[in-house]
């Protein structure tokens, strides 16, 4: 495929049809997904040795383990044998795992350690130590995010997120003790390309009055200032937010603002200008780890692709430890009000995605290019806007820089050679 010509950039046009060709899909699961650092999950997930969950790496089940010794691991969730799942929750506490199918059994290092019928149909001849179950590559943490990817000669997490990891700080360890998930995770199917939902996290504040104008009205958020920014950091990473934070209105944003307020005043003795992105607002680190950090809550949202239109969204709620527990409550509130399958802002914004997802069945609207050039041309360095060293180009709140950017990775990788990671 030519995806020089699907995705152009440098004149701000994207195919449509790469949002619903099954091949591209297939290729992204490959390419994308088989080589970029993916987020797994949160420290806090594993509170105790032999804690684990699933989760997705791509459209691949990985099972997450603290190991008795301590150790966080990850694996390809599928028995060496014939592929079964060797676990079948969410999560829970487990010293091992057991196929449901043939029995083989594995530790929770990944160790085969039982096989049914060794001795007698076997003859004691398999070698174990070769049948253990899959290992990710390379795991690595950032302030408790834990991340993994199948590719051996992936740089190191921190050289993936560049400039990205300066603001998603932040976001992760801005008070004494970093952050921890609360309240489980949001697990629903939506009929749409895992990019639209990606993408929209990634810099679409543009959408915000006019699809969300019904919150507007209810007073639930104020109006937008329609004073901020978008931040592209190169590798497809990027966010944006309202100046001095987004999504305020009402009591609970009120009380968790004061929470904020002293966050910040207790940073400034670091004198650090990144600072003043608290909170950081919506944004995405390639490829589908979305974020939202307002002035009500902080979130987590993972877009997993489970085929060219269709996309688990898994989302997770996170509190700063230092948070009163009197305040956690509201803050719940407030995220499941507006996230999730019955949040005000997510059913809104599925509904929109599904019927533009519907939209591109036909041939000729397939055909066309969607237009992703809004402010092009227009960036200027973060440190130009904002003072300091700070990494990253700006554009202005209804801004696509950061699209652009995601786009401009996808076809990078896309067009890569074909060689499956080691």
């Amino acid at each position: 495929m030519n995806y020089k010509s699907m995705v152009r950039t440098e004149v701000g046009l994207v195919s449509r049809s790469i949002f619903v060709d099954p091949g591209i899909y297939e290729r992204e699961l490959q390419n994308v997904f088989g080589r970029c650092w993916l987020y797994l999950g949160h420290e806090s997930q594993l509170p105790e040795p032999d804690s684990f969950f699933t989760t997705f790496m791509g459209a691949d089940s990985v099972v997450v383990t603290r190991t008795n010794e301590g150790v966080v691991r990850a694996f390809l969730n599928s028995c060496t044998h014939r592929g079964m799942k060797v676990c079948r929750t969410d999560r829970g506490k487990a010293p091992h795992f057991t196929c449901p199918y043939h029995g083989w059994c594995f530790r929770n290092d990944g160790t085969l350690i039982g096989v049914p019928g060794m001795r007698e149909a076997y003859f004691n001849e398999l070698d174990r130590s070769q049948w253990g179950l899959r290992e990710v590559a390379r795991l690595e943490k950032f302030h408790g995010l834990i991340f993994a990817t199948w590719n051996a000669e992936a740089p190191s997490l921190r050289d993936y997120l560049g400039g990205m990891a300066t603001y998603l700080e932040r976001m992760v360890s801005r008070s004494d003790g970093g952050i921890e998930m609360v309240a489980g995770i949001q697990k629903w199917e939506i009929p749409v390309n895992w990019k639209m939902i990606a993408e929209n996290f990634l810099g679409d504040s543009y959408h915000v009055p006019t699809a969300h104008g019904s919150v507007v009205d209810i007073g639930y958020r104020r109006r937008p200032k329609l004073r901020g920014y978008q931040i592209s950091l190169g590798g497809g990473h990027g966010f944006g937010s309202e100046l001095g934070g987004m999504g305020g209105g009402g009591a609970t944003s009120e009380e968790y603002d004061k929470f904020l307020a002293g966050v910040r005043d207790n940073m400034k003795k670091q004198n650090d200008p990144a600072d003043q992105f608290i909170p950081l607002g919506h944004g995405t680190v390639f490829p589908n780890f979305s974020f939202l950090d307002n002035v009500k809550f902080r979130l987590v949202r993972m877009s997993h692709p489970r085929s060219a239109t269709l996309t688990e969204c898994h989302t997770m709620l996170f509190v700063d430890k230092a948070l009163p527990s009197e305040l956690r409550d509201k803050v719940r509130r407030d995220f499941i009000l507006s996230f999730g399958p019955s949040g005000m802002f997510e059913v809104e914004d599925g509904e929109i995605w599904s019927e533009v997802s519907d939209g591109l069945r036909g041939h000729m609207s397939r055909s066309l290019d969607f237009n992703y050039q809004m402010g092009l041309g227009h960036d200027k360095p973060v440190s130009e806007e904002f003072g300091g060293n700070l990494p990253g180009r700006a554009g202005w709140y209804w801004s696509e820089l950061n699209h652009r950017d995601f786009y401009r990775q996808w076809r990078e990788l896309m067009e890569a050679s074909d060689e499956r990671p080691r």
